[in-house]
């Protein structure tokens, strides 16, 4: 049954909410949960506006968790490996991330190809041990900025295949 399909029929507004909460899983975030949206013909507005504030929702409750979060985490072995490649990217840019800070981190979030996002850069601030409100600013400015490329990205590409269908 193509993808589609599953959502033939239903509103946008059933189709916006599963847009939202799907940005708010981990490495989905908003990178993925946009071109859910595109897929799914939410229009660009409603999938940006809503992918930020879904993909930031878990951002403060993830900063307060902080070490004790992660090690509940690295019990489970998808998310030990995901922490892992996480300290791995600190320890290989830590001079980069220490230097910069808050910066970095929201730098390091917005660009979309990354593969890091608002999960972990919370991550990486509390190995770093950053300051929570700071970092939660920072995390914030990244999604945004993420979201703000991926859309035009995204919809720029559903755009333009659309277009070419038309044109055939």
């Amino acid at each position: 049954m193509p993808f589609q399909a599953v959502f033939a029929g239903t509103g946008s507004v059933v189709k916006s909410v599963f847009v939202v909460l799907s940005s708010m899983a981990p490495f989905v975030e908003n990178r993925g949960s946009i071109l859910l949206a595109a897929a799914l013909d939410v229009k660009w507005y409603l999938a940006y506006v809503g992918t930020s504030i879904g993909s930031f929702l878990p951002v403060p409750f993830l900063l307060r968790a902080g070490e004790r979060g992660m090690r509940q985490l690295r019990r489970f072995s998808p998310a030990a490996k995901a922490l892992d490649q996480v300290e791995a990217f600190s320890h290989q840019h830590e001079a980069f991330l220490q230097r910069h800070g808050y910066l970095a981190l929201a730098l390091i979030i917005s660009v979309p190809f990354t593969g890091i996002g608002s999960w972990a850069g919370v991550l990486l601030s509390n190995m770093l041990g950053l300051d929570k409100k700071h970092s939660t600013a920072a995390i914030l400015a990244g999604i945004i900025v993420s979201g703000f490329f991926t859309t035009a990205g995204a919809y720029g590409l559903f755009l333009g295949v659309r277009s070419l269908i038309r044109l055939w």
